[in-house]
């Protein structure tokens, strides 16, 4: 029995990587939401889908904290009516499980595939630190945005 439990124990470690994506409400995040952490060059680091009604743009804290300063901004229509034309009313800023950002993402090799269905599916390669000093854990992020629902999720 105790084989057993350590072996799931081992296993969740190497699955955290998998689920190492977190999704902050920018209205609670003050500090990486701000437009002075969008990395330059925006042309490169921002990109727009449904007909420009989702936005994604690379934040970067400017190396604050060192190991983790990268997260993903997300800009989308927020599903209520009530916003006045605003179709950006919901932000959402996507880091690492604990909060923190990531070691690297990826921007250049974000992507996109839309469902009607279901909403756009963001994906991007990312890294997250790994605090025993050994080889940083990636994996790749997945962030579905439905903009007639106001939703974001994170899909595995």
């Amino acid at each position: 029995m105790r084989r057993l439990v350590l072996g799931l124990l081992a296993l969740l470690a190497f699955a955290a990587p998998a689920g190492a994506v977190n999704l902050v409400s920018c209205n609670d995040d003050e500090t990486t939401s701000s437009a002075r952490n969008i990395a330059e060059p925006w042309e490169k680091n921002a990109r727009t889908f449904s007909n420009g009604q989702i936005r994604v743009a690379l934040l970067d804290t400017g190396g604050e904290p060192v190991c983790c300063s990268y997260h993903l901004l997300v800009l989308y229509p927020s599903g209520d009516g009530d916003q006045g034309g605003d179709e950006y009313a919901a932000c959402t800023v996507v880091n690492d499980y604990e909060g923190r950002g990531f070691v690297s993402l990826d921007f250049a090799k974000l992507a996109a595939a839309y469902d009607p269905k279901k909403g756009l599916l963001i994906s991007f390669p990312y890294r997250v630190y790994n605090e025993d000093g050994g080889p940083q854990k990636g994996g790749i992020a997945k962030v579905r945005v439905n903009s007639k629902t106001g939703k974001i999720t994170v899909e595995k």
